[in-house]
């Protein structure tokens, strides 16, 4: 058994030197500095200066860089509980809970809401009590019912969005901010800048010591743009700030640019000013214009109706018809008969469309003001349901407003 593992070892340690021999062969292995490079940095530049990043080893150098990134973010996150920002956003934040749960739900919703929908549905209800319309009678003790309904909907809505919203303001917006920034850190502290951190590290241990020693040479004919992707040539994998020569030159390059370029800038601004300028004078002619063809066809519209109301009142094929036939009008359903019948009589297309769009407008020769819309039956479950949901538009749209 011992020579057994004798003989692995010797059989290791001699594909090592064989590996060690072959590292600077220019057609197959990796050389050293390959291997360091792969190693530390999970990348490999070749000969000509070209980047290639192998996947599935992160090296060294990255994950001590995402360690440190994240342990200087998780310091930050704990640093906040010394900050005054964090207080206002708390303060912030509780008032306006509090400002909605008071001013909003239980005062403009509920202590001022349920009186105005009394008298809105009592003002309605003197309306009709007024006019002595069908069923007036029964008009107070209607309203009595919808005002009962949005009352219970707003009492008990109101209470409990006034209740949510105190609750909100005393215990969960500043349970938020007390833990936000705790989660924050330990998640950065003990999983970004420890754990992940630790397993890159492991798993670069155990991959990239057999990948530097049995790897060959990289070049972008073996690229697959999975396992190893090519990066721009010259590109330096370890991320690093500028020199201060390399700011200063860059910066004057800037300067340079910007006085140069001042008069080109100065007549791009006049330009897009002049656009601007003629852009806002073609949309007030077009506003005009649009407001004065709406006009003239409103002027257009109330003489046609005059003019079909003097037809109603001199006709004598009108008078006629509507004495025999008090009950015509014009449905919509009807206009497929209709059309037939006048291309029956010759009809153009273009007129027969006309015509069609007269007779939606001036429904009856006896009566042609379009037809009142009938409301579907109710009774005071049904309007009880409809005053839950006028009252729930209301909610929201005194929420977002």
């Amino acid at each position: 058994m011992t020579r057994g593992w004798t003989a692995v070892a010797i059989w290791v340690l001699s594909l090592l030197l064989a590996t060690f021999a072959l590292a600077d062969d220019p057609g197959y292995f990796l050389s050293w500095q390959q291997k360091k490079q792969l190693m530390g940095l999970g990348r490999i530049q070749d000969a000509s200066g070209t980047w290639y990043d192998v996947w599935i080893c992160p090296g060294y150098a990255p994950p001590g860089r995402y360690a440190k990134d994240h342990f200087f973010a998780a310091g930050r996150n704990f640093r906040e509980y010394f900050e005054a920002n964090k207080y206002r956003m708390l303060k912030e934040g509780s008032s306006a809970c509090f400002e909605w749960a008071l001013k909003e739900c239980g005062l403009g919703f509920t202590v001022k809401g349920i009186p105005r929908a009394w008298g809105r549905h009592f003002s309605v209800a003197n309306e009709r009590t007024e006019r002595r319309v069908f069923g007036w009678w029964l008009a107070y003790p209607w309203a009595f019912m919808e005002a009962s309904v949005e009352t219970a909907f707003r009492g008990a809505l109101g209470a409990a969005g006034t209740a949510g919203g105190v609750a909100s303001g005393l215990a969960v917006v500043p349970a938020w901010h007390v833990l936000d920034s705790a989660v924050a850190g330990t998640w950065n502290l003990g999983v970004n800048a420890i754990a992940l951190p630790a397993v890159g590290i492991a798993w670069n241990t155990a991959v990239a010591p057999p990948l530097a020693l049995v790897g060959q040479k990289p070049a972008e004919s073996r690229v697959d743009g999975f396992w190893v992707t090519v990066v721009a040539s010259g590109q330096d994998p370890v991320a690093r700030p500028p020199s201060a020569m390399d700011a200063a030159l860059l910066g004057q390059w800037g300067l340079l640019l910007l006085e140069e370029t001042r008069p080109f800038q100065r007549e791009q601004t006049k330009i897009e000013q002049k656009t601007a300028e003629k852009e806002a004078e073609y949309r007030r002619a077009i506003q005009t214009a649009r407001e004065n063809a709406a006009k003239e066809r409103e002027r257009v519209q109330i003489r046609e109706g005059e003019r079909i109301r003097q037809l109603s009142a001199t006709n004598e094929w009108i008078a006629a018809t509507a004495q025999r036939h008090p009950n015509l009008i014009y449905a919509p359903s009807y206009g497929k008969a209709v059309s037939q019948y006048h291309r029956k009589q010759g009809v153009p297309d273009k007129d027969i469309w006309r015509i069609n769009d007269l007779l939606r407008t001036y429904q009856s020769p006896r009566k042609f003001a379009p037809a009142a819309s009938v409301r579907p039956k109710t009774d005071p479950v049904r309007r009880g349901v409809e005053v839950l949901g006028e009252s729930a538009e209301d909610v929201l749209e005194e929420t977002f407003q």
